[in-house]
Formats: structure tokens, sequence, C-alpha cells
């Protein structure tokens, strides 16, 4: 499947993200969303939806207004995209995200107790 992950953008990994939230999803709600995080025009987030279908991460429906689901889980993304920035990004080391996680003040109880289920697979 990594073979199978394009390369992503900033912005087209932002949209992704989002269509997994609330999908299945217009444009314009998409657009809605990335616009009140960042000045993008929304022409500009109709373009990335389109890139990403072209790519084969998201389907739309033939309904008015098109309704856009993505085409793979967020799970097969996801740990290929980090494997990239780890590899890319940081040289291959893990260390700075780890002592950036290790640092995060907003970890829930949830996102600790699976930091200690990985320390505990590679201890074994």
């Amino acid at each position: 499947m990594a073979d199978e992950i394009p390369t992503l953008g900033e912005l087209e990994s932002r949209v992704l993200q989002l269509v997994w939230q609330y999908q299945p999803c217009s444009e314009r709600h998409i657009s809605d969303v990335v616009r009140e995080e960042r000045d993008v025009a929304r022409t500009t987030v109709l373009k990335t939806m389109q890139r990403l279908e072209a790519k084969g991460l998201l389907q739309r429906d033939g309904a008015r207004p098109a309704q856009y689901t993505a085409t793979v889980e967020q799970q097969q993304v996801l740990p290929e995209l980090v494997r990239r920035f780890v590899e890319g990004a940081l040289g291959g080391s893990a260390e700075p995200l780890v002592a950036y996680l290790a640092g995060q003040k907003k970890l829930s109880a949830k996102d600790i107790q699976t930091l200690k289920k990985i320390a505990g697979k590679i201890d074994s």
C-alpha cells in the first residue's frame, strides 16, 4: 500500500483529513472549514479536492452538490505519511518526534496509553 500513496502537500493532507472527518461532504463544506483556518480562495480548495480525486484518494458522486468520500482509510495512509516525515524531515531519526510528543501538554489519557503500549512493544 505504501507505494500506492501519492505524495501529499500540506493543503492536500488537511483536506483529506477533513473529508475523513465529515464524509460524505460537499466541497463547500470543506472549503468553509479550511477557510476558517487559513486564507485561501474557495477555488484553491476545489482545485485541491480535484487533485486528490485525480490521485485516487477522493471520489465524488454525481449528485448536486457533489458529495466527496475518501477512497482510502485513514489507517492506510497515516503510517506511510509519518514514515515519509521521519525519513525526510527528520533524517530517519524518530528522536525529535518522540521528544516533541513527550513535551506536549495536550496529550489525552488515550494518547498517553497508546504511547506506553508502543514503548512496551519496543522493549519486548
